[in-house]
């Protein structure tokens, strides 16, 4: 069942401390949005993506760069651990 927003910041907070909780709460509708009516190639790489090691992360970190997207290391986590809160919807 999807979290509403008062629980889900107070889940992002416990995690994370100070987080932009507006960018966040967007990350967890669009991944809930995908995994519900979006591609399967989409939703094969939110899935993946929960399963990737540290140095796996990195690989990925850098591709996201190489097309434009710069994260840092604790983004991309925090990107991860919303993803695997929306995937467990």
């Amino acid at each position: 069942m999807k979290m509403t927003k008062k629980v889900f910041n107070q889940t992002i907070r416990d995690l994370w401390g100070n987080i932009d909780l507006m960018e966040a709460w967007e990350t967890y509708n669009e991944t809930l949005m995908t995994m519900a009516s979006g591609e399967e190639r989409d939703i094969d790489i939110l899935s993946m993506l929960l399963t990737l090691d540290k140095g796996q992360r990195l690989l990925w970190r850098t591709s996201l760069a190489e097309a434009g997207y710069e994260m840092t290391p604790i983004q991309v986590d925090q990107y991860i651990s919303i993803v695997g809160l929306a995937v467990e919807v």
